[in-house]
């Protein structure tokens, strides 16, 4: 049932999808086990309350708890409505509230962020892809998919685009900025490859030193030990990973006054909520302060 259900042919589910949805289902049927049940129909209401108090001693963090609750209570339903189960068990599970607060900051002062591009002027490895991540706002994801052929010139606009896929799976045409663009170039001159637009080039956008595509957890490793050396922190000390880089980015075209719902739309997000709420939060707020109506200055 959890193959069928993780392979089901009627969700687009990509390959990382599936991986992170057979991870938590076979711990729930080692949990399963380790209660003493042989199957999960031997499960009642009162069990997947059991069940969800023995996920909150382990996951401490909501937002991570309320990605495993939500995994397993579709898999539960999903089991109900083919038949599998007799009792739909999968409401003894309940929604977990996620803790706004829980959110780390994630604010990169834009002179540091330049310093530490600055540091990698003889590595345009590293340089290009800081450059790329912090004026794309791409995921990491979205920059080791695209080939090369997937990179235009606009004659309208006069700049240059690169097609790649978001998460959520739809086509976005990213604006690549000429100074990261020409960094880039150098980078791929150094490990052999076409600089050239070739609407036949198969080689991946940004390659890893041998020309191929990275992996995902590969060049994340890769960067945040480039990050973290050249002294790359929050403006709060705190350690910085890739994807921050996205969060520098709708910060930084909100403090510029782009519209809220234009920076949603660049960066793929299904609401503006999510963008409010996960990566402009803070700025909000501050807005909003009304410190500015109550003065004592003597």
């Amino acid at each position: 049932m959890v193959y069928l259900y993780v392979h089901n042919r009627e969700k687009a589910r990509k390959a990382k999808t599936k991986e992170d949805y057979t991870r938590m289902l076979l711990a729930f049927l080692q949990y399963t086990a380790a209660v003493g049940k042989s199957d999960i129909r031997q499960f009642a209401r009162f069990d997947m309350e059991a069940f969800q108090l023995h996920l909150e001693q382990r996951y401490t963090k909501s937002s991570t708890l309320a990605k495993k609750v939500v995994i397993v209570h579709s898999f539960l339903s999903w089991c109900y409505e083919e038949g599998y189960l007799s009792k739909n068990i999968a409401r003894g599970l309940r929604p977990v509230k996620l803790v706004k607060e829980e959110i780390p900051e994630r604010d990169i002062d834009e002179l540091d962020l330049k310093d530490a591009i600055l540091f990698y002027k003889d590595n345009p490895k590293v340089q290009s892809l800081l450059l790329i991540l912090a004026t794309s706002g791409m995921r990491l994801n979205e920059v080791i998919t695209p080939c090369w052929k997937d990179l235009y010139w606009d004659r309208r606009q006069k700049r240059h685009y690169l097609i790649t896929r978001t998460k959520r799976d739809k086509i976005r045409h990213v604006h690549i900025k000429d100074y990261a663009l020409n960094v880039l170039l150098e980078y791929r001159k150094r490990v052999g490859l076409s600089t050239e637009l070739n609407s036949e080039d198969e080689t991946p956008f940004y390659p890893n030193r041998y020309g191929q595509r990275y992996t995902l957890s590969s060049l994340s490793s890769y960067l945040s030990k480039y990050i973290a050396a050249a002294g790359l922190t929050t403006i709060h000390g705190n350690r910085v990973t890739p994807h921050f880089m996205r969060h520098y980015f709708a910060q930084t075209a909100y403090a510029k006054g782009a519209p809220l719902d234009w920076i949603s739309e660049t960066v793929d997000h299904s609401s503006t909520k999510i963008t409010k709420d996960n990566y402009l939060s803070r700025q909000l707020k501050k807005d909003r302060d009304v410190s500015d109506y109550v003065d004592l200055e003597m």
